[in-house]
């Protein structure tokens, strides 16, 4: 299980993150920002999380140890930026 917490602050982060979501059609992941639950592969949910205050929570059912997985969301990791 992979789990940080991620920064989107913008349509085009948004866009960008879930295309690489999407990259893992197969794989359960989740965006935790308070007591609401959004799946990642989803535009509209990841659309609702864009610029807000509080922390957003990535988790997905992967290896903490997957080398695609942490390359592709680098960008996006709040401890990125």
């Amino acid at each position: 299980m992979f789990t940080q917490a991620i920064n989107i602050s913008s349509l085009e982060d948004a866009k960008s993150f879930v295309n690489v979501t999407n990259k893992y059609d197969g794989v359960s992941m989740r965006i935790r920002i308070d007591n609401y639950e959004i799946d990642a592969h989803s535009i509209v949910g990841v659309l609702s999380i864009v610029d807000s205050e509080n922390e957003a929570v990535f988790t997905a059912n992967l290896p903490d140890d997957d080398k695609n997985l942490l390359n592709d969301i680098k960008p996006f990791l709040a401890n990125a930026h």
